[in-house]
């Protein structure tokens, strides 16, 4: 079983400008992520293909809301209700994470946090600090953080690096989370991209705070030797019940082979491996326990021939 964590569910020039995703992703191709030589394919449709490519059982899919710290709200914008559209598709393979802007409407986000999970069904829902210019220790946000809290869903959360050039960098450091840790001790949250390039401090704080965890969205940028040393590390000092794998778009076709390969890694290195109970709790197990995800037995992966 593996289940991805941590995967941008949009579609280019209606949810995603052009330029946007060039920017975002210029490093690792481009609007290539989002077309995956599948272009005449529904977002779904093209999800579905990509999971059976490389072995992923279940896709926690995300959107996201940035409209607001760009001129005239001609930011990227993907509603809620789309992920609905999309998990229509193969009801079975998606989890839904859904977003805020938390500053173009507290209370506004509160409600619509409420209607997607008691409503729709979501999983989980994600904040960015970085991308909606906003401070994550702001008390402003409490009622967004109480009602996670009162719902007991996670609280997924960028924090890290983006080569988007409107995110602010003094919003992307895990510290910031402390406080929200603090204040609400109750509150799981899943911290996205280990929090990259400040990966020490990310790690203090997942280990300071119960409820806290990581994912490794991205990190197939950095191979595999670097990935699975950090893994190991997070996992023997915080407890390998707090890692989650995730892609990435920008990663989905190598991320799952990668992980699968840290034995060889290990072997290479002259290290203990990671035992196959820690490496099924990274690859599904945790991220089933906070998604509130119960795979179902018979559900078949199509095979690649017939989707082709």
């Amino acid at each position: 079983m593996i289940i991805d964590c941590h995967v941008h569910a949009g579609e280019l020039n209606k949810h995603y400008p052009v330029w946007w995703i060039e920017e975002l992703y210029r490093v690792w191709g481009g609007v290539h992520q989002w077309t995956y030589d599948r272009p005449t394919m529904s977002v779904g449709e093209r999800l579905v293909y990509q999971m059976d490519q490389v072995g992923i059982d279940v896709m926690c899919i995300m959107t996201s809301d940035h409209r607001r710290v760009y001129p005239n709200d001609a930011g990227p914008y993907t509603p809620n209700d789309f992920m609905l559209e999309v998990k229509a598709v193969a009801p079975d393979r998606f989890a839904l994470t859904g977003s805020v802007d938390p500053f173009r409407d507290i209370q506004g986000s509160v409600r619509e946090i409420e209607r997607c999970i008691k409503q729709h069904g979501f999983n989980a829902f994600k904040l960015y600090p970085s991308y909606d210019h906003f401070d994550p220790r702001d008390e402003r946000l409490n009622p967004v953080y109480e009602k996670l809290v009162e719902l007991d869903v996670p609280m997924q959360v960028h924090m890290g690096w983006t080569p988007c050039k409107n995110a602010p960098m003094k919003f992307q450091h895990p510290y910031l989370l402390d406080d929200v840790g603090a204040r609400f001790p109750e509150l799981k949250v899943v911290i996205a991209h280990v929090g990259w390039p400040w990966v020490e401090e990310c790690l203090a704080v997942v280990a300071k705070w119960e409820n806290f965890h990581v994912d490794f969205a991205y990190w197939g940028w950095f191979g595999a030797e670097m990935t699975f040393q950090t893994v190991k590390r997070i996992g023997d000092l915080c407890g390998y019940d707090k890692l989650c794998f995730g892609s990435e778009n920008s990663h989905t076709h190598m991320a799952v082979g990668m992980f699968q390969s840290f034995g060889d890694v290990a072997n290479k290195l002259g290290v203990d491996p990671i035992s196959p109970e820690n490496m099924e709790k990274i690859m599904w197990k945790n991220t089933a326990r906070l998604w509130k995800i119960k795979p179902k037995a018979g559900v078949k992966k199509k095979a690649a021939a017939e989707t082709s």
